[in-house]
């Protein structure tokens, strides 16, 4: 069966964002909710459980902070959920044993082996801590640089031009017979800030893609917005990825199943390029020449986040290093031999 990958959350100019709460809410849905320091087996539990359940329809969401480790996985014809509940995604049951577990890994520690190197425990913790919070600062630049560019597009789009082009498309695009009722719309992260810059995860499947090129965020964003509405307007299902690497998120990604449709945006900043034939350059909804006039500040402010991006990316690499050499201490005071069996009856459990 199909799996398809998202990002649990990202970072951004507030900190840790996510709408993984959204999914944890979804009705019908049992999420059991790990809880346990770095290295008490969460990542690997998860991996374990998409393994066993390769056959089955599955969602599996990725550390932006650590892409080769999972932080939650959806059992989505079981309607089960898997995810790692410690900071700083925190999730706590909102209707315990009803919808919501909590699954303590921590429970396998050797508490004297961990204190005993408490010393080395809370410096690499706040080594950590420092890198995470400097590349917050960093993406706090690019959040304000990328809003100007943002406000400068915004003031230049001709949205009269642009609606008239997405009423045309949308009616190509949708069957005659519109589905019946209201289409939902779910947010799920395609796109997030990784120690390997801004990257975007695949669409799984069989689809047809739009590949939006648009560098000034307000087009893509305007375009996709409106689109969005005419889709759950006419009662298709769609999904959502936003970009958080502005003041504000903006629309990035759209995936609509049921019409076999996905658009994705490229630009400077997540350097997608297009895969498909059906390329919409957002340059011609744009006033080439109120826009040329902000072109010189415009290109500063491309030039400076893609600079800041790699100090960025730099310093979550960092972190992550310094999160590997705090793991160290945490994996060497687990039972392992506990841990492996509770982690198979857990699996078991779930058919």
């Amino acid at each position: 069966m199909s799996t398809q990958e998202y990002f649990l959350g990202t970072a951004s100019p507030i900190g840790f964002r996510t709408k993984f709460g959204e999914q944890i809410n979804k009705p019908g849905y049992y999420t059991y909710i790990l809880k346990g320091g770095p290295g008490t087996g969460k990542s690997t539990l998860m991996k374990k459980a998409a393994e066993h359940f390769k056959n089955s329809p599955l969602s599996v969401y990725r550390c932006s902070s650590d892409t080769n480790s999972l932080d939650a996985v959806i059992i989505e014809d079981k309607k089960i959920i898997i995810v790692d509940g410690t900071s700083p995604h925190v999730f706590d049951p909102i209707y315990p044993g009803v919808s919501q577990e909590i699954v303590n890994l921590g429970s396998f520690w050797n508490k004297s082996e961990i204190y005993k190197n408490r010393k080395a425990i809370k410096q690499l913790s706040d080594e950590n801590q420092k890198y995470h919070q400097t590349t917050r600062r960093y993406i706090e630049a690019i959040s304000a640089l990328n809003s100007d560019i943002f406000r400068h597009a915004e003031n230049c789009l001709d949205k009269l031009k642009l609606y008239a082009y997405i009423e045309r498309l949308s009616k190509k695009l949708m069957r005659k017979s519109a589905v019946s009722g209201e289409g939902k719309r779910e947010f799920c992260q395609l796109s997030a800030f990784t120690a390997e810059k801004y990257r975007t995860l695949p669409v799984k499947g069989s689809y047809s893609g739009y590949y939006i090129r648009d560098d000034y965020f307000a087009g893509g964003d305007c375009f996709l917005r409106k689109l969005a509405d005419i889709f759950t307007d006419n009662g298709y299902d769609i999904i959502i990825s936003e970009c958080n690497m502005l003041g504000s998120p903006t629309f990035e990604h759209l995936v609509c199943r049921q019409l076999g449709l996905v658009f994705t945006t490229g630009n400077f900043l997540n350097r997608l390029t297009p895969d498909s034939e059906n390329i919409i350059n957002f340059t011609r909804f744009y006033n080439r020449e109120a826009l040329s006039e902000k072109k010189q500040r415009i290109s500063f402010n491309k030039k400076a986040v893609t600079e800041l991006a790699d100090e960025a990316a730099i310093c979550l690499k960092t972190a992550l290093n310094i999160h590997d050499e705090l793991e160290k201490y945490y994996v060497n005071a687990i039972d392992f031999k506990a841990l492996n069996k509770m982690t198979s009856k857990f699996i078991e459990s779930l058919e």
